[in-house]
């Protein structure tokens, strides 16, 4: 058998980068993104701010808000309902596409549910 021998500083063994003098500090890349999402939120509710003023945003009120959700969760449950009273096998089309259709409903109610329950503030504006 033939033996080789193996460098130590580069095997792992010998801490080289714990010795360092910015080992531990945050680059600067991240301090630069750090002040730059801050400015872009100052901006947004600056922003925000203005509009609101104007008059030409609302925002919705909490109680609203939840009969929103509410709304939809309830919507999202009847039409649950109406999908599991389906047949289980969709032989023809109209089967078919009332199943597909049912499907992108739920999945739309869904994703609604989603954006109102991760937004606590939400602003409306009367024209788009």
């Amino acid at each position: 058998k033939q033996w080789y021998q193996r460098r130590v500083r580069d095997s792992g063994l010998v801490p080289k980068y714990i010795k360092r003098d910015n080992y531990g500090t945050v680059p600067k890349y991240l301090e630069n993104r750090k002040k730059q999402m801050a400015e872009h939120q100052k901006n947004y509710e600056e922003y925000i701010q203005q509009r609101l003023q104007k008059g030409a945003l609302n925002q919705i009120a909490a109680a609203e808000r939840q009969a929103t959700l509410d709304g939809l969760k309830k919507n999202w449950e009847e039409l649950h309902l109406q999908y599991q009273g389906l047949s289980v096998v969709t032989d023809t089309a109209p089967k078919k596409a009332r199943k597909e259709r049912m499907e992108a409903e739920m999945k739309q109610l869904e994703k609604d549910i989603d954006t109102i329950e991760k937004h606590k503030i939400i602003y409306v504006t009367d024209n788009f």
